[in-house]
């Protein structure tokens, strides 16, 4: 086992705060939160371009705005599968964004980065145009899809008629 090096340090009354509440397995002691939190940035650090350790951060990070979230849900028992969505595919949106590209990328890099992250966007807003299939909407608010899919539809009309060939009727 490396050495251990006593360290004794200063911090302000909202860090002392922060870190009695700071959750961390198996930490108990502002002592073992620490080395936590050291740890923790020691792996980011380490893991820049890993992107299954950056989903795992991304996720840890939203971990406690989740949890908030389900326990409203449970005593209100309502659900939003719009909301679900975002916090399922979050996690690797960032991820990608976080990993990007590296320093000396090619211009085929760039391709893949761009196909890598419209592919989870696209999923994503496919996800959310399927949530407005139903005659009731499976988010806390029923009219939140049918008033949000209304200019979609328009900008969707646009496109179609956008490709449609000069001066040619299509079907």
């Amino acid at each position: 086992m490396p050495r251990s090096v006593p360290l004794s340090v200063r911090i302000s009354d909202d860090d002392a705060a922060f870190l009695a509440r700071f959750k961390a397995e198996d930490a108990k002691t502002p002592s073992e939160k620490l080395r936590a939190l050291l740890g923790l940035a020691r792996r980011l650090e380490a893991g820049g371009d890993d992107f299954a350790s950056r989903v795992e951060w991304c996720g840890a990070q939203l971990q406690p705005a989740l949890n908030r979230l389900r326990n409203v849900q449970k005593e209100h028992r309502a659900r939003s599968e719009l909301v679900a969505r975002a916090y399922q595919r979050m996690p690797e949106l960032v991820a990608t964004l976080m990993v990007g590209v590296r320093e000396e990328g090619t211009v085929g890099d760039l391709v893949d980065f761009e196909a890598d992250l419209s592919e989870q966007i696209f999923a994503l807003i496919e996800e959310l145009l399927d949530l407005g299939l139903t005659e009731k909407s499976r988010t806390y608010d029923p009219a939140l899809m049918t008033m949000r899919l209304e200019p979609i539809q328009e900008i969707l009309d646009l496109v179609r008629l956008s490709k449609q060939p000069k001066g040619g009727n299509t079907p």
